[in-house]
């Protein structure tokens, strides 16, 4: 379930992310060390959480080829829990999360009010790291902001690091716009990335996404 665009070279460092995305580099070299274990990366929406969770497993596949390394949305994971309770196949659904060596949780804040699906996740947490295997997750806040989880679950959340993702800088803002024209082959004048860069600072994605679309409408009303 990676995605090969998300690898580390595609994420712009700034001074918004650099203790995210250095402990990020860091498990992926020793993925299970027990510094970082888990890793919790934490920010608001359109700021690089799925990003930087996916460099890790794409950079834990290259550098350990025969680990196997699971990204998974806290939704799918929910559905398939309830799906394996339909079934009846509950013991099979957590024996599978329990052989992999890197699992990469998606948007844990879901799991909140939802108590059978934190009750497995909680044994399925404490098998992985008692045998040495990397858990990350990410969320939308820091741990001790969610609502709805379990303390014995936050306990676990903050045996490792919590390391956020904050709004980028101007300075970022310029070169994330800048890696994004470069890696899609694009062009486009200093002054229009600056107007840009200095109007839209409230996410990564809506940066782009004004970059997508300034484009789109030169393109189509051939206007500079």
């Amino acid at each position: 379930n990676l995605n090969p665009d998300y690898a580390f070279e595609h994420f712009v460092e700034g001074d918004c992310n650099r203790l995210a995305r250095s402990a990020g580099f860091a498990v992926a070299q020793k993925p299970g060390g027990d510094a970082f274990n888990p890793l919790l990366i934490y920010g608001g929406v359109g700021l690089g959480k799925t990003h930087l969770a996916q460099a890790i497993g794409i950079e834990v596949k290259k550098n350990f080829p025969n680990k196997t390394v699971l990204y998974v949305q806290s939704e799918k994971f929910i559905t398939q829990f309830i799906e394996s309770i339909r079934n009846n196949n509950q013991n099979d659904f957590i024996h599978f999360y329990q052989m992999i060596d890197v699992l990469i949780i998606d948007d844990v804040q879901y799991f909140a009010g939802k108590d059978k699906t934190q009750d497995v996740f909680f044994h399925i947490f404490n098998h992985l790291h008692q045998l040495g295997k990397q858990v990350i997750l990410t969320a939308d806040r820091a741990p001790v902001d969610i609502q709805g989880i379990e303390q014995r679950l936050l306990s676990r959340f903050k045996w490792g690091l919590s390391a956020d993702l904050q709004l980028p800088d101007y300075d970022t803002r310029i070169e994330i716009l800048e890696r994004k024209m470069k890696s899609d082959g694009l062009e486009m004048p200093k002054e229009v990335v600056k107007y840009l860069a200095y109007n839209i600072s409230s996410n990564v994605r809506e940066l782009e996404g004004a970059l997508i679309s300034l484009l789109a409408q030169s393109s189509l009303n051939k206007r500079e």
